[in-house]
């Protein structure tokens, strides 16, 4: 229960962005290079659903297209009863069957399985244990990877300057 109300939390604060995706030509899979541009690892504070006089504060960073500034990817890491949450969004038009994968500098990967979709994306969630938040801040790149509706796999590489100092203000 706990969960499903830290993602919907996380899901009603995720800005709304338009999602279009060309049809991919027929033929075999493939992978997409994709020219990204992002917003930077950011520390964001809200007041406490259960506290107002207190501020919960997660980690937040976006990756888009250059070309038409389309959400290839959103991290959110929030504070849970035990840990922390990683929620993932995708844009419309994933996959839903292949789910989405993390890895930390091409180790350490884990795979996600969405939970749902809302007309800004598609979500999923890991639950982030303290070995993997300290792999996370030694790491170099985030890697987020998923397929398309038209099986190309489509990778983002996210970049962890300035992870570290956002996760220390979050707490």
């Amino acid at each position: 229960m706990k969960k499903i109300s830290v993602l919907a939390l996380v899901l009603s604060l995720l800005p709304v962005v338009a999602q279009a995706q060309a049809p991919a030509p027929a033929g075999d899979a493939k992978s997409q290079s994709i020219q990204t541009a992002d917003t930077g690892w950011q520390t964001i504070c809200r007041p406490s659903a259960k506290d107002r006089s207190k501020q919960d504060c997660s980690v937040v960073h976006e990756t888009f297209t250059t070309n038409d500034r389309m959400r290839i990817a959103a991290i959110e890491i929030v504070k849970a009863e035990k840990g922390r949450v990683m929620v993932l969004s995708a844009p419309m038009g994933v996959s839903l069957k292949d789910g989405i994968e993390i890895s930390v500098d091409g180790a350490n990967k884990q795979q996600a399985s969405f939970t749902g979709c809302q007309n800004n994306g598609c979500f999923a969630s890991i639950e982030i244990a303290d070995k993997t938040l300290d792999v996370i801040k030694k790491g170099k790149a985030l890697s987020v990877g998923f397929s398309d509706a038209q099986g190309n796999k489509v990778k983002a590489d996210i970049a962890l300057l300035g992870f570290t100092a956002a996760i220390t203000r979050a707490e």
